[in-house]
């Protein structure tokens, strides 16, 4: 048996479910487990978001209806409704192309830098945020 002795907050968590059913319970124990501990639900940072559903969902907390989202960025890639990439490559992209760009004077017109150096540059700065979507 585990005893948690202190828990101060509970930050990016997700809960998922394949029917709105099935969420709303989940919701509902979390909230009951909340309170047991003392703790506080964020009702302006819980959001829902449904994947490939007809209807859009009603899940509350309490009295609280969530607000539904067509996307949002949980701890790293954007998640999107439509079960598209589209946002996701398109922020990645758009992050690499600007860091390409600040280091136009810094690394690649720099001539005292060696090819192998720039190419290293590359791979950390640019490969990293295309892959890995790091900044």
């Amino acid at each position: 048996m585990a005893l948690i002795r202190e828990m101060l907050f509970m930050d990016d968590a997700a809960l998922t479910a394949y029917s709105e059913e099935a969420l709303q319970q989940l919701i509902n124990r979390l909230a009951h487990a909340c309170n047991g501990f003392g703790l506080t639900i964020s009702l302006k940072k819980t959001n829902v978001i449904a994947q490939d559903v007809s209807n859009i969902p009603c899940i509350s907390i309490g009295d609280h209806v969530l607000e539904v989202l067509n996307d949002f960025i949980y701890p790293g890639p954007i998640i999107s409704n439509n079960l598209l990439l589209d946002a996701e490559l398109n922020t990645r992209i758009r992050k690499a192309a600007t860091t390409m760009d600040r280091l136009i004077k810094r690394a690649w017109n720099n001539n005292m830098l060696t090819m192998i150096t720039k190419m290293r540059v590359y791979q950390a700065c640019i490969l990293s945020i295309l892959l890995y979507s790091e900044t």
